[in-house]
């Protein structure tokens, strides 16, 4: 850039020079570039400035330039490439993901779904020996119970056999025997109970 910027400096220097050079001449009344006699010289130098000019852009500036454009469209299309391509991967990447977080989901799901049979299949067994269990308590409570019963009758039988035999003798004076009066004890609370 330095040398484009001193060669254009001298190709000015070179057209300005010589019009400088005539306006100074002492006697002279009109501008240097409108005086008739200077044409010749003045499109001189406009030519050979004009093609110094032309030759230093066309060998140096402007292969420049469009080397410079060129490398940056190299460098943009380059860019572009590089972000469709990104943008692919990152696309890719995405649905990727989208499918390993439905897999995972899909797994999580089955894995509930085996839970929920687990806990159910446990609380079915559970349940199912609670029943058993509570039926064989109740069998056990309702024999026991069945037991009480008749021991209780039995001791009130024996009760009310023992109090049949003290009347009788008491009141009517007779002694009656054990099976006689557990006898009549029964047949009295079988018309009773029925």
């Amino acid at each position: 850039m330095p040398r484009l910027f001193l060669s254009l400096l001298a190709t000015t220097s070179a057209v300005l020079l010589p019009i400088l050079v005539m306006a100074a001449e002492p006697g002279s009344s009109t501008l240097p570039q409108l005086d008739s006699r200077t044409y010749p010289s003045q499109i001189f130098w406009l030519i050979v400035s004009f093609g110094l000019l032309y030759y230093l852009l066309k060998t140096k500036a402007i292969p420049r330039i469009a080397d410079i454009l060129e490398t940056r469209q190299d460098r943009i299309n380059a860019d572009l490439d590089r972000a469709a391509r990104l943008r692919a991967e990152a696309e890719a990447a995405l649905k990727e993901h989208d499918r390993i977080i439905a897999q995972a989901q899909a797994e999580a799901q089955r894995r509930l779904r085996e839970a929920q049979d687990r806990l159910a299949a446990d609380l079915a067994r559970h349940q199912a020996q609670l029943d058993a269990e509570l039926a064989r308590k109740l069998h056990d409570a309702e024999a026991r119970i069945t037991a009480a019963k008749r021991a209780a009758l039995a001791e009130i039988t024996g009760a009310a056999v023992e109090l049949a035999q003290a009347a009788t003798k008491r009141l009517a004076g007779i002694e009656v025997g054990v099976e006689e009066a557990r006898a009549a004890v029964l047949r009295v609370a079988g018309k009773g109970g029925s």
